[in-house]
C-alpha cells in the first residue's frame, strides 16, 4: 500500500506553490475530468491549453494550422523552463541527429550530450476514442505544476510534444452528438455520419499519402521541424476484450524496419506494462491484434523514418457513459488471444464489471507517464540510436544510385505530384532543368523510399506449424508508383546532382493571347482544368473518337478549351503542371460540347468512409457532388437534378435496408439509430434508381455496391466469386494487373495495363446480351494467374483468370458502370481515378 500511495502522490503530483496559480482543468471546466457522462469539447480543451501557456513557463502552445472545417489544430510543447527557452537549439540538434551525414563520432557524441529526447504523444485521432483528449489536459496540468525531483528530472531530459486531438472537427461533432443524445435511448451511440468530414476512421490511413489537412499539418511539424525520436499514438478499442494493449506488437513485422526500433519499442512497452501492473490495473496485453507491418498509420509511417512508434489501445465505454461487462461477455478471438484466459502476454485478465471513462483516463495516464519516464531514463540512447538508424539507412542503400521520376512520361502531371509528395515527407530530392526528379537512395529515409517505391510481398507468417497464416491487419500493398501510374527508374545520380535545385521548375503559364488549347487524356489531373473551365463559363468540347485536325491525330477523349475556357483553367493548368497544346483553330466538327456534370453520391445513415473518400476526391478535382440520403433517392425524379449518381463501396444489404449483412449464427443485434436515420433505400429507392437510369442517367457502382446493381437490374453480368469462401479466395488489399479496353468513354486516358487496388471478392462474367442493351468489358484480369499479382498478397488468383474487373451496360436510355474495386481507394490510386471521373461525363455525348 505504501508503494501504491507513492505512485498516487506522483501522479497527482502538484506542488503547493505552482498549483495555486495554475488552475486544474476541472476548476476551469466546472466538472471533474473523467466523470461519468461529462466531456470537454475541443474548443474547451484548446482554451484550457492556452491558459496553461499563459500561466506556466513549462508550456508553450503551437498552432499547427487549420483543420478541414476551419478549427485550429494545436500542439502543446511541455518541458523544463530552461528547455522551453532553448527550443530552437533542441530542434537543431534533433534535426542533425536525424540526418548525421558528415558528422564525426566525436561530433555526434557531443550532440547526444547536448540534446534532449523529443517525445510526441498524439491523442484522439478517432473521435469516438475520447479518453485521451480528456487525459491530455490532466497530464499537462500535472507536468506544469509538479515540483518533485522525479518530475523535474523527466522534464529536464525530455521535450514532450502533446497533441490533444488529431481530429478536432470530429471531436466537436462527437461531443455535440453525445450531449444531444444524453438521457435518450441513443446515449453513447454512433453518429449517422462520419466523424471526420471526409474520411472518418480512415484519417489514420492517410500517413503516407498526406491527403488531409490534419495529416499534412502534423507531418510538417514532425519531419520538417521537430524530428522526435519516439512517438506514442493513443487509441481505444472494443469493450469486451483486454483493457489495454501496449507493445510489443503482434506478428508480422516488416523486415525492412531497423531492429533498433523494435528493441526500443519493446523496452518502452514493457515499462508501460510494469507501471500499469504495479498500479493494480488488470487486463494488460501485448503481442495482440496490432501488427508491425503496414505503414499507413501515424506512428507506422514513422518506423520507416527511424522513429520508434508506439500504440496503446484501451477498452472503450459508450463514449462517456459507463458500461457493465458481464464476465461471460469477455472474449478473445483475435490474433494473440484466441481464448480469454491468462497467458504469457496476458497474465492478469480483467474479470469484468463496470468500466468507465475514468478507467480509460487512468490507464492512459499511467502509460503516458511510463513513456515519459523511459525517454528520460534512456535520453542518450534514444538520441544515439536515432543517429545510428539514420546512418544504417544511408549505408544500406547503393551509393551513387537514385530513383528518377522522369518528367517526360505518359502522365507527367501525376509524376510531378509523386515527387512533391516525397518532398512533403521530408525526403531529399532535387530537380533537373527538364523537370526530372532525382532521389538519392543513400539518405536517412532510404527505408521509407524502398517501402513506398518498391513492391510488397506479404510475409506468410504461421504462428503454429500447419495452420493458417497471419492475415494482414489492414492492406498488403502500397506501392505508390503502381497506384499512381507513374514510372520510377533506378539510375546513377547525375554528376551535377549537388548543384540541382530542390524545387521543381515552374510550369509554364498561359500566354496573354492563348486562343484554344487541347488537353490529351493522360491522367486524372486534367479534370481540375476541365472543371475550372466549365465553372468559368468557357466552352469545353471532347473528341469521342480519335480525330485528325491541326496537323496531327488526337486520341479519343481529348478535350478542347476555347479561349475563355483556357483562361478560366489557367491557374489549374499551371498549379498541377497539366500538359496542354495551343491550337490555331477551334475544335473540329464531331466534338461534343460538355457541361459540368450534376453528380450525386449516395450516403447511407450507417456512416460510410468510402462515401467520404469519394466526396473528398470529387471535390478536390473540381466536381461539385451533392449528397443523396435514403429519403432523397426514395423521393424519385432524380433525372431532374442529376446526370450521374455514384454508389460508393457499401454492402448491398446496407444499401437496401440500412443493416449490415449477418451470417447464420452471428449476433443479429445492432444498436438502433434515431428514427430519422433508420433504414435503407427499400423498394422505393430501388425503383427510383431504375427510373433514373431508364430515363437517361448514369449509375456508377464501386466494389461491393455492384452486388446491389446485379440484384436490382436485369443485366448480363454476374459475380463469379460471390459464393467463394476465404480459404478459396482472399485478397485483403493488393495491387493486381488488369488489361484495359481502349477507346470507351469510361476508359479514356487509361493505359493498356493498370494496377487495380482490390480488397473484395468480386470478378465479373458477362454473356452476350439481347437486343435491348449493350455491354462492354472495360477491364479484365490476365489469362495466366502468374501475371495477375503485382504487389501484396492474394490467395486463389486463378479464379480471376480472364474475368472482368469492370463492365458497363446500357439500360433503357441510360448507363450502368460496375467497377469491382475502388478506383479512388483512400485517394491513393491516381492511376484509376479516371475510371470514376470519365463516366460522370459519359451521358453527354452518347
Amino acid at each position: 500500500m505504501k508503494y501504491l500511495w507513492s505512485i498516487a502522490v506522483f501522479v497527482l503530483g502538484a506542488a503547493a506553490e505552482p498549483a495555486q496559480s495554475i488552475p486544474s482543468p476541472s476548476q476551469v471546466l466546472g466538472f471533474e475530468i473523467g466523470a461519468d457522462r461529462q466531456v470537454a469539447d475541443y474548443r474547451q480543451i484548446t482554451a484550457y491549453f492556452r491558459q496553461l501557456d499563459e500561466a506556466s513557463p513549462r508550456v508553450q502552445v503551437v498552432d499547427l494550422g487549420p483543420t478541414t472545417l476551419g478549427e485550429r489544430m494545436i500542439m502543446a510543447v511541455i518541458s523544463s523552463e530552461q528547455n522551453i527557452t532553448n527550443l530552437q537549439r533542441i530542434k537543431q540538434v534533433a534535426r542533425r541527429l536525424a540526418d548525421p551525414r558528415g558528422l564525426s563520432d566525436a561530433e555526434l557524441e557531443a550532440l547526444v550530450a547536448e540534446g534532449r529526447a523529443v517525445l510526441l504523444v498524439t491523442c484522439n485521432i478517432h473521435s469516438t476514442e475520447i479518453g485521451a483528449s480528456q487525459m491530455a489536459m490532466e497530464w499537462a496540468h500535472t507536468l506544469a505544476t509538479a515540483s518533485d525531483a522525479e518530475s523535474v528530472r523527466r522534464l529536464d531530459n525530455v521535450v514532450l510534444l502533446l497533441v490533444p486531438s488529431l481530429n478536432p472537427d470530429g471531436q466537436i461533432l462527437e461531443t455535440e452528438w453525445y450531449r444531444k443524445q444524453l438521457g435518450t435511448p441513443y446515449e453513447g451511440g454512433r453518429m449517422p455520419w462520419l466523424y471526420h468530414h471526409y474520411v472518418g476512421h480512415d484519417n489514420n490511413r492517410d500517413w503516407y499519402m498526406l491527403t488531409q489537412k490534419e495529416t499534412q499539418a502534423l507531418t510538417r511539424a514532425v519531419y520538417h521541424e521537430w524530428f522526435p525520436q519516439v512517438w506514442l499514438d493513443e487509441h481505444q478499442m472494443g469493450s469486451v476484450g483486454p483493457r489495454i494493449f501496449v507493445p510489443p506488437y503482434a506478428e508480422p513485422v516488416d523486415p525492412d524496419i531497423d531492429p533498433l526500433i523494435w528493441r526500443e519499442v519493446n523496452l518502452i512497452g514493457a515499462n508501460m506494462a510494469l507501471r500499469l501492473e504495479q498500479a493494480g490495473k488488470p487486463g494488460i496485453i501485448y503481442g495482440y491484434s496490432y501488427d508491425a507491418y503496414w505503414p499507413g498509420g501515424t506512428k507506422n509511417t514513422a518506423w520507416f523514418k527511424n522513429v520508434s512508434g508506439l500504440l496503446t489501445e484501451v477498452a472503450s465505454v459508450r463514449f462517456a457513459t459507463p458500461i457493465w461487462i458481464d464476465p461471460g461477455e469477455l472474449s478473445g478471438g483475435r490474433k494473440g488471444l484466441v481464448e480469454y484466459e491468462a497467458q504469457t502476454n496476458f497474465p492478469n485478465p480483467w474479470k469484468g464489471g463496470w468500466w468507465r471513462l475514468r478507467d480509460i483516463i487512468d490507464y492512459e495516464r499511467i502509460a503516458s507517464d511510463a513513456i515519459l519516464e523511459s525517454c528520460a531514463d534512456r535520453r542518450a540512447d534514444l538520441l544515439r540510436n536515432m543517429a545510428a538508424r539514420a546512418r544504417a539507412a544511408v549505408g544500406a542503400a547503393a551509393p551513387g544510385m537514385a530513383y528518377r521520376i522522369a518528367a517526360a512520361q505518359r502522365d507527367p502531371a501525376t509524376a510531378r505530384r509523386l515527387a512533391q509528395l516525397m518532398l512533403d515527407h521530408g525526403v531529399e530530392l532535387r530537380f533537373g532543368e527538364n523537370g526530372d526528379a532525382w532521389i538519392p537512395q543513400a539518405q536517412p529515409y532510404s527505408r521509407f523510399l524502398g517501402e513506398m517505391l518498391g513492391v510488397q510481398r506479404y510475409p506468410e507468417v504461421q504462428l503454429v506449424a500447419g495452420k493458417e497464416i497471419v492475415r494482414p491487419y489492414d492492406v498488403s500493398a502500397w506501392a505508390l508508383h503502381l497506384m499512381m501510374g507513374v514510372e520510377v527508374e533506378k539510375l546513377e545520380l547525375p554528376p551535377d546532382y549537388a548543384s540541382l535545385p530542390a524545387a521543381p521548375p515552374a510550369a509554364p503559364a498561359l500566354p496573354a493571347e492563348v486562343g484554344s488549347v487541347a488537353i490529351e487524356p493522360s491522367g486524372p489531373e486534367r479534370y481540375k482544368a476541365i472543371n475550372a473551365a466549365l465553372r468559368g463559363g468557357g466552352s469545353v468540347t471532347i473528341l469521342p473518337q480519335a480525330t485528325d485536325f491541326g496537323g496531327r491525330t488526337w486520341p479519343a477523349g481529348t478535350v478542347v478549351l476555347d479561349d475563355a475556357g483556357a483562361r478560366a483553367a489557367g491557374a489549374a493548368l499551371q498549379a498541377a503542371a497539366i500538359p496542354w497544346t495551343a491550337l490555331g483553330e477551334p475544335a473540329p466538327a464531331g466534338a461534343a460540347k460538355l457541361r459540368a456534370p450534376r453528380v450525386g453520391i449516395y450516403k447511407p445513415w450507417r456512416a460510410s468512409m468510402d462515401e467520404g473518400w469519394t466526396r473528398f476526391l470529387l471535390e478536390q478535382y473540381g466536381f461539385e457532388p451533392k449528397t443523396l440520403d435514403n429519403q432523397a433517392i426514395r423521393a424519385g425524379k432524380l433525372e431532374a437534378s442529376f446526370d450521374a449518381i455514384v454508389l460508393p463501396d457499401i454492402e448491398k444489404e446496407m444499401i437496401a435496408s440500412g443493416k449490415p449483412k449477418r451470417e447464420e449464427g452471428e449476433m443479429q443485434y445492432l444498436p438502433e439509430l434515431p428514427p430519422d436515420y433508420a433504414g435503407g433505400l427499400e423498394k422505393e429507392g430501388a425503383e427510383a434508381l431504375k427510373q433514373f437510369v431508364e430515363r437517361g442517367g448514369t449509375l456508377i457502382a464501386l466494389a461491393n455496391s455492384t452486388e446491389y446493381l446485379l440484384e436490382q437490374f436485369n443485366i448480363p453480368v454476374r459475380n463469379v466469386l460471390a459464393k467463394t469462401k476465404p480459404e478459396e479466395f482472399a485478397c485483403p488489399g493488393s495491387l493486381l494487373r488488369a488489361e484495359v479496353s481502349p477507346g470507351h468513354p469510361v476508359t479514356y486516358g487509361m493505359p493498356s495495363e493498370v494496377a487495380l487496388f482490390v480488397d473484395s471478392s468480386i470478378a465479373f462474367q458477362t454473356v452476350p446480351p439481347g437486343m435491348e442493351l449493350e455491354r462492354w468489358v472495360l477491364a479484365s484480369y490476365p489469362a495466366d494467374r502468374r501475371d495477375i499479382p503485382l504487389s501484396g498478397w492474394i490467395r486463389g488468383e486463378e479464379k480471376l483468370e480472364r474475368r472482368a474487373a469492370a463492365v458497363a451496360t446500357t439500360y433503357g436510355k441510360g448507363r450502368l458502370v460496375l467497377l469491382g474495386f475502388r478506383p479512388q481507394h483512400r485517394a491513393q490510386t491516381h492511376a484509376t481515378f479516371p475510371l470514376l471521373f470519365n463516366p460522370l461525363f459519359w451521358g453527354q455525348f452518347t
